[in-house]
């Protein structure tokens, strides 16, 4: 059977990023307890954490950025464990694009590379020699 490859469609791009963020949720009692986990990758929507303590899909949970103090409300999408860590999916509750303070490009955006010759950036598949292209 053939795999169909589809287009990504991701609203903005996934970056590796590592936080200290603390995760905020409350137990079946009623009660809150906070978290400590980091960040694996981040985007303008959500973030994947690695945690030690399993979530349950579905759960809104409060994040908080430790390097700025910033929070925000979050439902958990997904759970995977993988070689003995386990990851956790949230997704921000409302739009909030400024929570890790980055500029995120948009999806499907190709990084710039360093010429050869010059150091200077250029567009994928620009060859100094070949100056037809611009």
């Amino acid at each position: 059977m053939q795999r169909t490859r589809y287009p990504e469609r991701r609203r903005t791009v996934r970056l590796p990023l590592q936080i200290p963020v603390k995760v905020r949720c409350r137990l079946p009692e009623g009660e809150s307890i906070d978290l400590q986990a980091s960040t694996y990758v981040v985007s303008a929507h959500g973030a994947l954490l690695l945690m030690d303590t399993p979530l349950i899909p579905g759960q809104s949970v409060r994040i908080f950025n430790e390097m700025t103090a910033d929070s925000a409300e979050c439902h958990v999408t997904s759970l995977r464990e993988k070689r003995e860590r386990r990851f956790v999916g949230v997704t921000f509750t409302s739009p909030n694009t400024d929570f890790w303070h980055i500029v995120f490009p948009k999806s499907g955006t190709r990084q710039a590379v360093r010429s050869p010759q010059t150091g200077a950036l250029v567009p994928p598949g620009f060859r100094q020699d070949d100056n037809s292209q611009f």
